[in-house]
């Protein structure tokens, strides 16, 4: 249900006004003036940052963004009221020209530059490459991949997954093949308990620095008429007036689970299923993904499909806040595992929030996340790994580590 906010609430919950270039072609960029304000509170950097906010705000109002508000849901375990601000493209290369103080006042005046184009609800996540790690996609029935030389579509499916993510510059998928999640196919995509809950993906996306963890199962490769290729005594008469014998098609049903990697929640869930004319005789072995594989409708559709998959994960991943743990801690300075793989540069801000482990009525532990409104500013970029300087002691926070840092 939408829901208006005074002007005097807005300035509070606006998010970080850093928005998603979309993956297109072509885009156009301008820059924009615009002064925002903020009441002076007792923190002169928190009332600084939350005038640029405003003024990031009022500079994507100029360019055609609007304003909605909404309750949400974030992992399923907290909910928290949000406005949010839609825009068709990205602020950069954010400059303060100008600060003054007038009666319990701060005004800023900004100059930015807006680059048009993206889909995504606009928040400072948008700007980074969520980290994803592309596990192996189990066979429910490997005898079905006989047909072809198909089992090596276990630890291949992933690698064709990544790259094809890596090519959309949204996310930046790591290939963990060889890595199978699930011990019994057929409790996919929970193998730990009823809330769909995966620990084992927890343990990958720490060990690789992922943010999510994309897996799933491979349901059914088999022949749809696995007879069409024996010739029967009608088949010459039929072939004299050019009418053809039954096609021998072929299913591909795939299952696709993506897990949270800090919590182990599962996030999103879908099956794709395809069929084309598998154009190779019995005893025919292409492997999967090769490019004899490729070049057969059975190929071609199987191809079309993945595609399918990649932009459905580019969409609902892409847009998600970004998310990375703290891995260590040195006075004011904080280690996050993650880095300039993901697009993070010196400047960037995030927030801490901090991990907690809460029991349901079933006592399942579950992971809950706490704003405590300290910021970090990224001082260091490394490729595995980012330094960032907090505005307020970590002691008295009891920041630490697996707390994490998000940008919205």
């Amino acid at each position: 249900m939408m829901r208006y906010l005074k002007p005097s609430i807005l300035f509070k919950l606006i998010s970080v006004l850093i928005f998603n270039l979309s993956f297109v072609a072509a885009a156009w960029s301008v820059e924009i003036t615009s002064v925002g304000a903020a009441v002076m509170g007792k923190d002169l950097m928190e009332s600084r940052d939350d005038a640029i906010r405003d003024a990031l705000r009022q500079a994507s109002l100029q360019v055609g963004g609007s304003i909605h508000s909404s309750q949400m849901l974030v992992d399923g375990l907290v909910t928290q009221d949000q406005t949010q601000l839609k825009t068709n493209g990205q602020f950069r290369h954010v400059r303060v020209l100008q600060e003054k103080i007038s009666n319990g006042i701060l005004e800023v005046k900004v100059r930015a530059e807006f680059i048009e184009g993206g889909q995504c609800e606009t928040n400072q996540g948008n700007g980074y490459r969520k980290a994803v790690a592309v596990a192996g996609f189990a066979l429910q029935n490997p005898k079905e991949a006989v047909m072809g030389g198909l089992n090596n579509i276990e630890q291949r499916l992933s690698g064709v997954l990544s790259s094809t993510l890596n090519g959309r510059h949204r996310l930046h998928a790591m290939d963990s093949g060889h890595v199978l999640l699930f011990s019994s196919v057929d409790r996919a995509p929970s193998s730990q308990n009823n809330l769909q809950r995966l620990t084992n993906s927890v343990e990958l996306a720490k060990e690789l620095g992922a943010q999510f963890v994309v897996s799933g199962v491979i349901r059914d490769l088999a022949m749809i008429n696995p007879e069409a290729d024996v010739r029967r005594i009608w088949d010459t008469p039929l072939d004299s007036v050019g009418l053809t014998r039954e096609k021998r098609d072929r299913n591909f049903v795939l299952d696709v689970y993506v897990h949270d990697g800090i919590s182990g929640s599962l996030m999103f869930q879908n099956t794709y299923a395809t069929s084309g004319v598998w154009g190779y005789d019995n005893y025919k072995r292409t492997g999967f993904a090769t490019p004899e594989f490729w070049k057969v409708d059975y190929g071609a559709q199987v191809k079309s499909l993945l595609l399918e998959v990649v932009t459905d994960l580019n969409e609902n991943l892409g847009c998600q806040p970004y998310m990375a743990k703290i891995i260590d801690t040195q006075g004011d300075y904080v280690r996050l595992d993650t880095g300039g793989s993901v697009g993070m540069r010196p400047g960037d801000e995030l927030t801490v929030f901090r991990t907690s482990t809460f029991y349901n009525l079933d006592q399942e532990a579950l992971t809950q996340l706490k704003d405590t409104k300290v910021k970090a500013v990224i001082t260091q970029v490394q490729p595995r790994f980012a330094i960032a300087k907090l505005n307020k002691t970590p002691s008295r926070y009891a920041i630490q580590r697996e707390d994490v840092m998000v940008a919205w």
